[in-house]
């Protein structure tokens, strides 16, 4: 020690050096940015296959718009497949399934009763929508979307 210190001056330096937590707030965010990143990168990809899920949903409501007034079998699965707007595959229009008292379509003998359009999910590359959040497995969704509609032709 330097000759002229006090102890008062030793308590304090000493005091200083339990006090110091140099590097404790860089640890603390080393063990929480894993699970905030985890947070967010779920967030974005539950809300990309939400997104997908929406899309189909939305291409086989169409479709179902298009079987209901007497549309051909293969034009509503087209309709199904360019109304979800890349959501389902080009080449999947023949997996939309169309389904009716009538083979499918609407006709005159069939008004009133319903025509149903579906889309099995698991179809899709991947087994279905597929989530993908880092140090995880990835999380695979594959339910069948169903629009029903009354022939209205």
């Amino acid at each position: 020690m330097p000759a002229g210190t006090t102890r008062r001056e030793r308590c304090r330096r000493s005091r200083r050096r339990v006090r110091r937590e140099d590097g404790a707030a860089a640890i603390e965010f080393a063990l929480i940015v894993p699970v905030l990143v985890l947070l967010l990168f779920g967030l974005i990809e539950f809300g990309m296959a939400f997104l997908q899920v929406q899309s189909i949903r939305a291409g086989v409501r169409e479709g179902g718009r298009a079987a209901a007034v007497g549309a051909q079998v293969s034009t509503t699965q087209q309709r199904t497949v360019s109304g979800s707007v890349g959501a389902i595959p080009s080449g999947h229009a023949g997996l939309v399934q169309v389904q009716s008292s009538e083979g499918g379509r609407c006709t005159p003998q069939n008004i009133g009763s319903d025509v149903t359009v579906s889309y099995n999910t698991a179809n899709l590359p991947g087994g279905g929508v597929v989530v993908q959040i880092p140090l995880i497995p990835d999380i695979v969704i594959d339910p069948v979307i169903k629009a029903s509609f009354r022939c209205e032709v």
